[in-house]
């Protein structure tokens, strides 16, 4: 069997490795893809460090192979192929369908069939896309015509986070008439909380919104970031020194801190919504207390949670995606801060400075 390298950990004990594995199969499986580019996030360091309990690896094996955010070029493709040929850029989706009514109607995102079934590459079950090459399904890829958004693309899981964390606030901001009184969101504050990749990019579809978009940190943030954030005429304030001086109206949380999260949840406004999407399982607990339950139910505020996406969110944040890269003097493509080799592993164990996303090149 041929060996190919990979970076790879124990899941959920953590640790990483950069090793050679025994290469894939293509198992009936249609095509065959070689990473370009691979995204790192705070799951995959999370993994790393032993932090999520519901990671788990692929069956018979004691490791996982890493990476959930790619963009691949495909190097091989099977008889009865259609649509997909060799040479064409795609990027492949995480996670695979279940057996749940939710997974058989092409909606694995919001899989019912519990935790231990779920099955997400790099995460659970499955091996990810940090490898030199592996097998997988037509159905499991979507196209990128325009081949120069290829490093921009690596973007394009996380951007389909956003779009599912959208999809979810106009659902639930129906309950009320969230809009003003002309059809429009101007004037509402969307507050984010975090100042990672994923906030940055909840901020770009927030200003699609037409709000006032505001990242937030407990700590200042470099001039590189501040510049960004300027240039998609957005605001940063560190919330330790500084306090809205209105209402929130849709707040986005990408820490998965609770402390963080209870003390903006008390400045939200009637019939604001909040959307949880960052995760922390070490994050220390924090209390919430009778008085912020009582906020919450008297002022008929929303609080939902939003895991990954459908295929049409891939579909939607490629869309945008290159909206992006053609406007706004291409700021989208100042998200990716840092390019490194497969060997560079030190990356999983300390993020380098001003770090929006890091990325690790392939070829």
């Amino acid at each position: 069997m041929d060996k190919i390298n990979a970076i790879i950990t124990n899941n959920p004990v953590g640790g990483v490795k950069y090793a050679s594995i025994n290469a894939g199969i293509s198992s009936g499986k249609s095509i065959k893809l070689k990473p370009l580019y691979t995204g790192l996030c705070g799951t995959d360091r999370a993994e790393v460090s032993g932090s999520l309990s519901f990671t788990y690896n692929p069956p018979d094996q004691d490791y996982i192979v890493l990476g959930h955010e790619a963009v691949c070029q495909v190097i091989d493709v099977g008889p009865n192929v259609y649509g997909i040929k060799e040479g064409d850029v795609v990027v492949p989706v995480v996670r695979r369908a279940g057996q749940c009514v939710n997974c058989r109607i092409g909606r694995p995102d919001n899989c019912s069939d519990g935790e231990n079934d779920i099955r997400e590459a790099g995460v659970r079950g499955i091996n990810g896309f940090m490898q030199d090459y592996f097998y997988d399904d037509i159905k499991n890829v979507i196209k990128i015509n325009d081949k120069s958004m290829v490093k921009v693309a690596t973007l394009t899981e996380p951007t389909k986070n956003v779009m599912k964390g959208f999809d979810v606030f106009d659902s639930v901001s129906k309950r009320t008439l969230f809009e003003n009184e002309d059809s429009t969101y101007l004037n509402k504050n969307c507050v984010i909380i975090g100042t990672g990749g994923e906030a940055f990019l909840y901020a770009f579809m927030a200003r699609e919104y037409r709000m006032n978009v505001f990242l937030t940190n407990r700590h200042d943030i470099g001039d590189y970031k501040k510049k960004i954030i300027d240039t998609i005429h957005a605001k940063f304030y560190d919330y330790t020194k500084e306090k809205m001086s209105n209402k929130i109206d849709l707040l986005i949380d990408t820490s998965g801190d609770p402390e963080a999260i209870i003390k903006f949840t008390e400045q939200l406004n009637f019939n604001g919504v909040l959307i949880l999407f960052g995760t922390n399982g070490k994050a220390p607990a924090w209390q919430i207390s009778g008085e912020l339950i009582n906020y919450i139910v008297e002022r008929n505020i929303t609080v939902s949670g939003s895991v990954d996406g459908a295929k049409k969110h891939y579909l939607k944040a490629v869309e945008y995606l290159e909206k992006w890269n053609y406007s706004e003097n291409s700021v989208i493509k100042n998200l990716i801060t840092g390019e490194f080799k497969p060997e560079d592993i030190g990356i999983f164990n300390k993020k380098p400075a001003d770090e929006i996303k890091s990325v690790i090149k392939w070829y």
